[in-house]
């Protein structure tokens, strides 16, 4: 049963509706994982689930922890490759040194010592549309980290579509030819949008509120987005709510949209 509201946006795996851009993208990072290829792309647009998908991998890896060491970094440090290094050394819970060679070292120890307990290690980046080209380099050279038969860390890295044309960069040429397999995350289909408030509702174990002229109309006004058409949903829900109407009419809809908007408006500003 979902705890918190229906329709929230909080990143909870446990609420993520897996539709078939979802489960492609999974099925691909855990291929590269498990069969330690090393570096794997995830990329989609702002609110299309990538960080549900991350700490839904994240979980995963914890509940194998005899055979994965894993670590998650949500809003990783990218302003220096030092700061970069002592981040992920943080995440692993690896002691910090004082210079950036040095704790690389350390990191390196570290991965060595996994590698010989017969772990398979894991790095899970979140926001990775951030990261500037020094980092990249830093990240390229932890690949390096290999037996004869496979990579001995796994990253996985995941950002808006910025991240794909900062890979475009000559610059960051070496890293981009390291990745194994890129997954990109599409807009939910009309379907897929009424699936997913099902999803909800049902987790919930509450009535469908939206008739689909309702569900039909938010779905045209977001694209397909799901943080767009579940914030839309919320704001409509919990109106009707207080109101005391068991269903979102039309002009219900109408005016969550119209706030969504004006949301939009302020955060442009």
């Amino acid at each position: 049963m979902l705890v918190t509201t229906p329709f929230s946006v909080s990143p909870n795996p446990a609420a993520l509706f897996i539709t078939p851009s979802l489960r492609s993208a999974l099925h691909k990072i855990r291929y590269t994982v498990d069969n330690r290829q090393g570096l794997t792309c995830l990329l989609g647009d702002a609110g299309m689930g990538k960080s549900s998908l991350m700490r839904l991998l994240h979980l995963e890896y914890e509940g194998r922890e005899d055979e994965v060491t894993v670590a998650f970094l949500t809003d990783p440090d990218f302003n220096t490759p030092n700061a970069f290094v002592r981040s992920i050394c943080q995440a692993f819970e690896i002691p910090m040194r004082r210079s950036l060679q040095a704790q690389k070292t350390q990191f390196k120890d570290f991965i060595l010592e996994q590698a010989s307990a017969g772990k398979n290690m894991v790095l899970l980046l979140d926001e990775s549309q951030g990261m500037n080209s020094e980092v990249m380099e830093v990240l390229r050279s932890f690949l390096n980290f290999e037996s004869n038969t496979a990579k001995l860390l796994q990253i996985v890295m995941a950002g808006q579509l910025e991240l794909r044309n900062r890979l475009k960069m000559p610059r960051n040429k070496a890293l981009k030819s390291r990745i194994v397999m890129y997954s990109l995350l599409s807009p939910l289909t009309p379907a897929e949008a009424k699936s997913m408030i099902t999803h909800r509702c049902q987790m919930a174990e509450i009535p469908i509120p939206f008739p689909d002229t309702a569900l039909d109309l938010i779905y045209s006004s977001t694209g397909g987005v799901p943080r767009d058409i579940l914030r839309i949903c919320a704001y409509a829900y919990q109106t009707a709510q207080i109101t005391g109407d068991k269903n979102v009419s039309i002009e219900l809809a109408e005016q969550a949209i119209e706030h969504e908007r004006a949301i939009m408006d302020e955060e442009a500003v």
